[in-house]
């Protein structure tokens, strides 16, 4: 009897503190921002044999970012939903999830478009935008494949760019700028605007790099703004990818179409207490379904259509002056962390480096593709000869400690001089001494042998970092075997993205 009135309390009380907090809470502004109750089709088309097609429902937020950051959007007192942080709210949205990494300094998202427009040499400035992504639900931030940025200049009731914020499942992140009026194709039935651009960034281990991207939008009808949206607004905006193939020989003229994906607004409804409850008491898991769905159909693709993996590449360097004069604006905005083992490998190879090239009388400038990562200059301060070059990622530090030729090494880099380059990187190869010959005689099947060394390895130290290397090519070499993976045959020629003109 106690047991059940101590319930009863303990119940009546929580209904009464619940109804409390959504009838006293000021509610925003209606038609300010919105749920988007979408689905999200992808359909593969190529190869034939391995067709695969899904639909999945998704709960998306379209939010106006100087509404957000005011705190205008904030729900039952920003438990249910604010800005800000993840923690200690059932839904919240913050800037450090977003664009470019920056270890959360800075909170606003407005700031961070504006920065990240410029620095790929996009020209005006940003008013207000649209931003179209899922929340992060219960303190977890779900992996949110694509973001989509509506952009405004002030004062302009016209939309004036389109970013597209794409990001993978390992982490790293892109931007793809589309300017409204300039290299847009004829927008198809139904569609607003259509854009034809080189694909630059990997998303699926079941494609390569290469190959093309037909983004056609319905963009919202009204633009951001400290007024309500009158009722009945056409806000339902539509995004539809196309991937096509590129043609043989590689050329500026997208091929066969092989996957296409489509985000449709079925429906939309003011952002308010009671249609975000409704939305997660009808679809209390939806949110965290991203990462499992992801997975699921890599399952379905890799082990019932029979389709290869691609192993992942480094993104592609950044040039925000190449960018500027490019067609189209972009690129990667968020790169993977370098390991322990790359930051050792790192320490070896720059100090080296800076000896070599001090014997030498060069200055060696080594620029990461990550444009904040800083240059480092090495060797010779006054010298007359200067060696520019540009890798991708840190794991070019390690694929140096393990080289037996610089040569083979240098496919993923940019080098300003390439006799230069011989002269510093492989002119001096040391032969190894026997241990370390032994231990890289054990290398997973498939590995070159490497009994000369780019970078000598002295010491109890360069055999431990040596032993490191080899026992993380087993580590993942085992993984890989385990999970019966099927890589595919690496692209002969990765298709650079052209200077100037259309694609078609």
């Amino acid at each position: 009897m106690v047991l059940t009135l101590a319930m009863d309390f303990v119940v009546a009380s929580a209904c009464l503190s619940c109804s409390y907090l959504l009838y006293s809470t000021p509610r925003p502004p209606r038609l300010r921002a919105f749920l988007l109750h979408t689905s999200v089709t992808h359909a593969r088309l190529l190869p034939h044999e391995s067709r695969n097609i899904f639909t999945y429902p998704v709960l998306t937020f379209l939010i106006p970012i100087s509404a957000l950051e005011s705190h205008a959007l904030s729900l039952v007192r920003g438990f249910l939903f604010s800005y800000g942080g993840t923690h200690l709210r059932v839904l919240g949205l913050r800037a450090a999830h977003y664009l470019y990494d920056d270890d959360g300094r800075e909170w606003s998202l407005r700031r961070k478009l504006a920065r990240t427009l410029e620095q790929f040499g996009v020209v005006g400035e940003l008013g207000d935008a649209w931003m179209m992504t899922m929340p992060s639900y219960l303190g977890i931030e779900v992996i949110n494949p694509l973001t989509t940025w509506f952009c405004y200049r002030p004062g302009r009731d016209t939309l004036w760019l389109v970013v597209l914020e794409v990001h993978n499942t390992f982490g790293e992140r892109h931007v793809y700028i589309l300017e409204t009026g300039k290299n847009e194709d004829s927008p198809e039935r139904g569609f607003d605007h259509q854009w034809t651009f080189p694909r630059t960034f990997h998303v699926s281990p079941f494609n390569d790099r290469q190959g093309f991207y037909t983004v056609s939008l319905r963009a919202p009808s009204h633009p951001p703004s400290d007024s309500p949206i009158p009722p009945g607004s056409g806000v339902n905006p539509i995004i539809r990818i196309h991937l096509h193939t590129p043609t043989s020989p590689p050329s500026a003229k997208k091929g066969p179409l092989k996957l296409t994906a489509l985000h449709r607004t079925l429906r939309a409804e003011p952002l308010t207490t009671r249609s975000v409850l409704t939305a997660l008491l009808v679809h209390p898991f939806l949110l965290f379904m991203s990462m499992p769905r992801i997975l699921y159909q890599a399952w379905v693709l890799h082990y019932r259509r029979r389709l290869s993996v691609y192993r992942r590449p480094d993104p592609l360097p950044v040039s925000p002056s190449a960018s500027s004069s490019a067609p189209f604006a972009g690129g990667g905005v968020c790169w993977l962390p370098p390991s322990l083992l790359e930051r050792a490998a790192e320490r070896r190879v720059t100090a080296y480096v800076h000896a070599r090239a001090r014997a030498l009388g060069v200055t060696v400038v080594l620029r990461p593709g990550d444009p904040r990562d800083p240059p480092r200059t090495l060797g010779a301060a006054d010298a007359r000869r200067t060696l520019h070059v540009t890798y991708r990622g840190p794991q070019f530090f390690v694929n140096i400690v393990l080289a037996d030729d610089a040569d083979a090494r240098a496919s993923d880099l940019d080098v300003s001089d390439a006799g230069l380059f011989a002269e510093v990187f492989g002119d001096a190869k040391a032969e190894r001494p026997a241990l370390q010959r032994w231990v890289l005689a054990h290398r997973p099947a498939g590995t070159e042998p490497c009994s000369h060394a780019v970078v000598p390895l002295e010491g109890m130290g360069g055999l431990l970092l040596l032993a490191a290397c080899i026992a993380a090519e087993w580590a993942e070499w085992a993984l890989w075997v385990i999970a019966g993976v099927r890589w595919a045959a690496p692209a002969v020629v990765e298709m650079d993205v052209p200077a100037t003109g259309e694609v078609r």
